[in-house]
C-alpha cells in the first residue's frame, strides 16, 4: 500500500498538468485582483448586494454560474482573507480543482499504465487509496499555494498585503481545505465511474457553477409534495456547505459542514473501491 501511495505521489508532482493548472490560477487570480482595486462601487450599492449574497447563502438559495463577492466596506484595505473568502465560497478555485482531479484520476486508466500494474498487486481497492491519498496532499498544498499567490497577487496589484484575522483565517482554511477534498473525492468518483474525461469534465464544472441546483429544487419540492416540509438539500451537500460557510466560522457552524464532507468522502471512496475491483482493467 505505501509503495503504490509513493508511486501515485510521484506521479501526481511529475505530472505537467499539476503546474499549468497553477500557473493559469495565478494569472486569473491577478486579473480578478486588479478588477477588486479598479471597481468603484458606491457604499450603498455594496452594501445592498454584500447583504442579499449573505441572506441567500444563509437560505441555501445561491443563483447559477460563479459570483465572487468580497466583503469588503468601502474605504477599507483589500485583506487576503477577504479574497481568499471570497474566491473559495464562490468555487472560483473549485474549478482548478475538478478539472485537476479528473485529469489525475483518469491518466493512469487513459494511458493503459493501471493494466501493467493491475495484476502486480493484491487488492485493486488499494490503488483508489491511493489516488484518495495524493489528492489529499494536493487539496492541502493546492490552498495554500492559493494563498501564496493571493498574497503576491496583492502586493502587485494593491502595493500592500494585509492578512486580516489569523485565528479566523485558519478557521475558515481549515474547513474549506476539508469540503474541498471532499469536493475532489466526488469528481474522482465521477470520473472513474463513468471512465470518460469528457462527460466528468462537464459534470464536474458543472457542479462549480451550481447547475445541480436545478435537480435540487425538483427534489426538494417532490419532498414537500409527500409531505416532507422545508427541507433543502442543498445544505446537505459539498457545494452548499462551501457557499453556505462564513468568513468566520464557529465550531457549531464547522461541525456540520465538516460531517457533510467526511460522509461524501468515505461514501465516494467506497462506491470507487467497489466499481475498481469488480471492473475488467
Amino acid at each position: 500500500m505505501l509503495n503504490v501511495i509513493k508511486m501515485d505521489l510521484y506521479r501526481m508532482i511529475r505530472t505537467k498538468s499539476l503546474y499549468i493548472i497553477w500557473f493559469i490560477a495565478a494569472v486569473c487570480m491577478l486579473g480578478t485582483t486588479y478588477i477588486l482595486k479598479s471597481e468603484s462601487l458606491s457604499e450603498e450599492i455594496h452594501d445592498q448586494s454584500q447583504q442579499e449574497v449573505i441572506s441567500d447563502y444563509g437560505k441555501g438559495e445561491v443563483a447559477l454560474g460563479i459570483m465572487v463577492m468580497t466583503p469588503i466596506e468601502p474605504g477599507e484595505k483589500v485583506t487576503v482573507k477577504d479574497v481568499f473568502y471570497g474566491n473559495a465560497q464562490s468555487k472560483f478555485y473549485a474549478l482548478f480543482f475538478v478539472i485537476f482531479t479528473v485529469l489525475f484520476a483518469m491518466a493512469d486508466i487513459n494511458s493503459g499504465y493501471i493494466k501493467n500494474i493491475g495484476g502486480q498487486i493484491k487488492s485493486r481497492g488499494s490503488l483508489i487509496i491511493a489516488k484518495a491519498v495524493s489528492l489529499l496532499v494536493y487539496t492541502i498544498l493546492s490552498m495554500f499555494v492559493m494563498v501564496l499567490i493571493q498574497i503576491v497577487s496583492n502586493r502587485l496589484v494593491l502595493g500592500y498585503v494585509e492578512i486580516g484575522n489569523i485565528k479566523d483565517f485558519f478557521a475558515y482554511m481549515g474547513i474549506q481545505t476539508l469540503l474541498y477534498y471532499a469536493l475532489c473525492i466526488i469528481c474522482m468518483a465521477i470520473a472513474i465511474i463513468l471512465k470518460s474525461n469528457v462527460a466528468s469534465m462537464v459534470i464536474v464544472i458543472c457542479l462549480c457553477m451550481n447547475m445541480f441546483l436545478i435537480l435540487y429544487s425538483a427534489i426538494d419540492k417532490v419532498l414537500g409534495m409527500i409531505g416532507v416540509k422545508n427541507f433543502n438539500l442543498f445544505k446537505y451537500t459539498v457545494t452548499g456547505r462551501i457557499a453556505m460557510v462564513s468568513q468566520n466560522p464557529t465550531g457549531k457552524e464547522c461541525f456540520p459542514a465538516a460531517v457533510v464532507a467526511i460522509s461524501f468522502i468515505v461514501a465516494c471512496t467506497a462506491v470507487c473501491v467497489a466499481v475498481f475491483r469488480k471492473r475488467d482493467m
